[in-house]
């Protein structure tokens, strides 16, 4: 049995592919979960058999159980319509958890695009410069060429925006005084040493079917289904 378990983006509701999510919720044996925001997205008011099969399993496990919403709870106003579903569970923007050895912070990171500037001024310029180059109908083959300028800069500017959320969420670790900083948002399993924290970003479920175990002597671990 896990100590914790970490979850992010799993997407129930807008995604067609979680079979294989539930059935690892059914399997698992943890003391605590970690839901790490964009579990749910919801596209139809009414809840499908999945989005029911999910809330059945959660309110019969014995877990923990620690909901931090995403930006794609917090800003869909049909998430707050299932709150009858959340009797039993407590939301968080964020939590400070102490496990055997680490202390960690968690949060989905989404608080990134309202609280870091150089980020918001970055993809303002993007989304600029994009219209500005498309503005005009175009030949077949200027806009050849002009997709061919935008898609060399987009993931150079991409690289830097990755970088300054990494750099964002170790900040806020360090600012709680913690040792490891879970996160998601990215759709990215990774697990890295920088400035003396552990940054661990979940993954996702759409793709990677990944979590983030804290195992039994307290140890951090990334696992795929």
């Amino acid at each position: 049995m896990y100590r914790a378990v970490f979850i992010s983006d799993v997407h129930i509701g807008s995604s067609s592919n979680i079979s294989e999510f539930l059935e690892f919720l059914e399997n698992l044996e943890t003391k605590k979960l970690f839901l790490v925001g964009d579990i749910i997205d919801i596209v139809n008011s009414t809840p499908n058999s999945e989005l029911e099969r999910f809330f059945y399993i959660l309110s019969n496990k014995n877990w923990e159980l620690y909901y931090l919403l995403g930006n794609h709870e917090k800003e869909n106003p049909k998430f707050y319509r299932l709150k009858h579903y959340f009797s039993h569970i407590k939301l968080y923007e964020h939590f400070i958890y102490q496990g055997i050895k680490y202390k960690v912070y968690i949060e989905h990171g989404d608080s990134f695009h309202q609280k870091d500037p150089f980020n918001k001024a970055l993809k303002w310029g993007l989304y600029k410069f994009k219209k500005v180059l498309f503005k005009n109908k175009s030949k077949k083959e200027q806009l050849k060429r002009k997709k061919g300028i935008y898609y060399k800069i987009k993931p150079l500017i991409r690289n830097v925006l990755y970088k300054s959320y990494v750099k964002y969420i170790i900040s806020l670790a360090k600012r709680h005084r913690c040792d490891v900083a879970v996160c998601g948002h990215l759709h990215y399993l990774e697990k890295k040493e920088l400035q003396g924290i552990s940054y661990i970003n979940c993954g996702d479920w759409l793709r990677a079917k990944s979590y983030v175990v804290e195992n039994s002597v307290g140890e951090f671990e990334l696992k795929r289904y």
